[in-house]
């Protein structure tokens, strides 16, 4: 551990403040650490200014790579995977024959996939209640 004199104050919310020695690319281990905790944006602006001013500039190009790549990138297509299973899963509890295939592809989207459970109003209910609006003086 670092031994740090009294009289040498270090500014809030860096890298050596937070005291995040242990986070770093020496072993294996640790480079896994530091990787999670890009990966869950914990204080990752603290790694990126220490590396920036302890190796080079390239090193803040690293690490939006891997943020964009692993919590970007893979949380969007994990995602995407369940909603894509749940579509899938509806559609063919849902589906009463087998072989129409086009009707199939046509409610798999997601605005059509609960319209089956929604009752359109008809043109009388709607005209009536346009004229029973507070705000609206219909004349016709």
């Amino acid at each position: 551990m670092e031994n740090i004199s009294s009289n040498f104050s270090m500014e809030c919310g860096t890298y050596e403040q937070l005291g995040y020695w242990p986070n770093n690319f020496d072993d294996f281990g640790a480079s896994i650490m530091l990787l999670y905790d890009v990966m869950i944006v914990n204080n990752w602006q603290a790694f990126m200014d220490a590396y920036s001013r302890y190796t080079t500039e390239w090193s803040k190009i690293y690490f939006v790579s891997w943020w964009l790549t692993s919590s970007v990138m893979w949380v969007n297509l994990f995602v995407a995977l369940i909603l894509e299973n749940f579509i899938y899963k509806w559609d063919r509890s849902h589906s009463c024959s087998v072989t129409d295939v086009e009707r199939i592809r046509y409610e798999t989207s997601v605005q059509l996939m609960f319209r089956e459970q929604i009752q359109e109003p008809t043109e009388e209910e709607l005209i009536c209640q346009l004229h029973q609006h507070p705000h609206l003086h219909l004349h016709w």
